[in-house]
């Protein structure tokens, strides 16, 4: 069955999670009413990407207030929402995370980011899972950001079922590679990519590139403005992603038997 599935973008009010919780239940109520199913948020959107002191002090404040609402929007407006959050983890650790909920509020989905970024380390603690999960429509594997530069995320949660790929990002590098990247793993795994970018800029950070959904065949078929606040839109089809793998059987036909370089660590 196609589905309509949809990005969300914008600039998220540094520290402020209630302004941003507004938008993101905004921007929920917008693909609702276009039929989306699914709606996917940029990373640490709650809070803005911060720097690490800022970042904590958002946490310890009203993220956890602002959060608990998100299970009654998905509810409330009966569409699937993916968001990125800084977690915290109860044990006095934080996760850069992703949760995904499904229409009824329940969580179906939880990634936390497994590489992280510059100043990222000196607050949060990097996930230890790759797994996909079942949604009412696809099985759904996510990531976040820098991960993205990682095949072998995508990979994994290709081989663990995943047909479409979420990706919650802050992207600090040049655009054209979040592109890049983004269409390159759809095209290694024939899975729809779905990926949801912060924009503008705070403090040190500058945020390139764009909210964008990508087909197996490496396709560009929906893409926002830079710079601009909004939704976009595309249909996921689950037939599409067998008729790519039946033609190119790419995760059966690996050489496995020559792969155990991938695992041993680099000079660089």
């Amino acid at each position: 069955m196609r589905t309509i599935v949809a990005a969300s973008q914008f600039l998220p009010v540094p520290k402020d999670v209630w302004a941003n919780l507004a938008t993101v239940e905004r921007h929920c109520r917008l693909a609702g009413r276009a039929g989306a199913m699914l709606v996917v948020f940029p990373e640490l959107c709650l809070t803005g990407y911060l720097p690490p002191e800022e970042l904590v002090s958002a946490v310890r404040g009203d993220l956890g207030g602002a959060a608990a609402q998100l299970p009654g929007i998905a509810r409330r407006l009966g569409i699937d929402i993916a968001v990125g959050l800084p977690e915290d983890l109860g044990d006095g650790r934080l996760a850069n995370s992703m949760l995904y909920f499904d229409c009824n509020g329940q969580l179906r989905g939880t990634y936390r980011k497994v590489h992280l970024w510059g100043t990222e380390r000196e607050w949060a603690v990097p996930g230890q899972e790759l797994a996909a999960f079942d949604s009412s429509f696809a099985r759904i594997g996510m990531w976040i950001c820098y991960d993205t530069r990682f095949p072998e995320v995508a990979r994994l949660l290709a081989l663990d079922g995943a047909a479409l790929g979420l990706v919650a990002t802050a992207w600090l590098g040049p655009a054209n590679e979040w592109e890049l990247a983004l269409r390159a793993r759809a095209l290694d795994n024939g899975i729809y990519v779905v990926g949801s970018a912060l924009q503008g800029e705070y403090g040190p950070f500058s945020f390139h590139g764009v909210s964008m959904v990508v087909n197996p065949h490496g396709q560009v078929v929906a893409a926002a403005t830079e710079g601009r606040e909004g939704v976009i839109f595309a249909e996921y089809d689950p037939e599409v992603v067998s008729a790519f793998r039946a033609r190119l059987p790419l995760l059966k036909d690996r050489r496995t038997d020559l792969f155990g370089a991938l695992c041993r660590p680099a000079d660089w």
